[in-house]
Formats: structure tokens, sequence, C-alpha cells
């Protein structure tokens, strides 16, 4: 079985980096859009048996709810690494024979990026990584078995994965997708994102807030 994982912070406090050109209230209502853009990718997948949302976000979970999308609530969150640890431990329990973790800051991402990758796992132990625009974070994993290698986000978590990967010998692929590399955290993804058109809930909601200016 195949099942994916959406980490998410607490997003009223979300995206302290975009804090020179967004309020608070406006960059967690972006915080809360893009995760909507990212299940709603997730959700048109043909690949994916079960989605799970780890958070202890209350809002977060009512959307993720509200969009029939399953949620590992957390008591309290110490990283990314450990709470995707933690939920991707739960989904092996529940039988899932791989895990995809895609971060809810993507919002370009498309259920033809999340097939793209589905359909490139092998029938052994082995990953597959997405990088980050930067190639210093990593914006999608693949992990067969689940908990194969941990978690290492955060800063350069691309290298430090594919350093875990080839300490353990264990064959990994990496796929550079345009889509997913871009998650907005500074305010040149901001730029970015916003120069070309899309009919995504982030573009939607930057908009509504007076970044875009409708033409």
């Amino acid at each position: 079985m195949k099942f994916a994982l959406i980490p998410v912070k607490d997003l009223s406090r979300a995206k302290e980096r975009l804090s020179s050109i967004l309020s608070q209230p406006e960059r967690t209502a972006l915080a809360y859009a893009m995760l909507e853009d990212v299940l709603r990718a997730m959700k048109g997948s043909s690949f994916l048996d079960r989605i799970f949302v780890v958070t202890l976000d209350e809002n977060a979970i009512e959307l993720a709810k509200s969009m029939d999308v399953e949620i590992i609530r957390e008591i309290k969150q110490e990283g990314e690494s450990a709470s995707v640890d933690y939920a991707s431990k739960i989904c092996k329990n529940m039988g899932a024979q791989s895990v995809l973790v895609i971060p809810g800051d993507a919002p370009l991402i498309t259920y033809e990026d999340v097939d793209f990758i589905l359909e490139k796992e092998k029938p052994y132990t082995s990953v597959i990584l997405v990088p980050a625009r930067d190639e210093m974070g990593t914006n999608a994993i693949l992990r067969k078995p689940p908990d194969v290698i941990p978690s290492r986000f955060g800063y350069d978590s691309f290298k430090k994965h594919i350093n875990e990967l080839r300490k353990k010998n264990i064959p990994y692929e990496v796929y550079n997708l345009p889509r997913i590399a871009l998650d907005i955290d500074e305010p040149t993804d901001l730029v970015l994102f916003s120069s070309i058109r899309s009919y995504t809930r982030a573009y939607e909601e930057l908009i509504k807030i007076g970044y875009i200016k409708d033409l």
C-alpha cells in the first residue's frame, strides 16, 4: 500500500521569512491556501491508498477533514523530522509499504507530479527524492519501507538524506520536478510564484490580500 504524509506546523506563526512583505494574518492565510493546493493534488492521485496530515494545528485538521483527508494528531511538535518519522511508523503499522512525504507549501504541485513519483517506485528497498529549487531542501521523499532512513529535514536536508542513503548503501533516484521544487519560504520564492498566473488557492489568496494585482 502507498501512503502520503503532509507534515503541518502551527500555521498561526507561519512563514516568518516573508514578514518583510506580508503580515502574520496574511502569511497564515497563504499557508492554509497552499496546504489546500497540496491536499487537492494528493486527492487527485491515481496511486495513493491513503493520505494523512500530521499536525496539531486545529485549523489544518478541520481543512483536512473537509477534504476527506485523514489525520495523525500530534500532542506536541519537536520539528518536522520528528513529526514525519512519528507518522511514518504509524503508517507502517497500518500496512504502508511506502510513504511519500510532501511539504504543505508547494502550491504548484499537481496530481501528475504525485503519480510520476509513485510510478517510479521500485519493487525493492529504495528511495526517491525531489530537491527544492535551491537543491538544499527536500521537497518530496518516497521511502520504501517508510522507515528505511531517518528524516533529516531542515537546513541542507537534500544532502543529508543522500548521505544517509549512501551510508546504508540504499539505492535511490533523484528527479527535478519544477512544480514541486518551488516551495514558498523566501520573498524571492513568492516573487517567482506570483510572476506566472496559476489556478491555485495560493494565487487567489495573494490576489485577495492585494499582493498580486488582478488584471
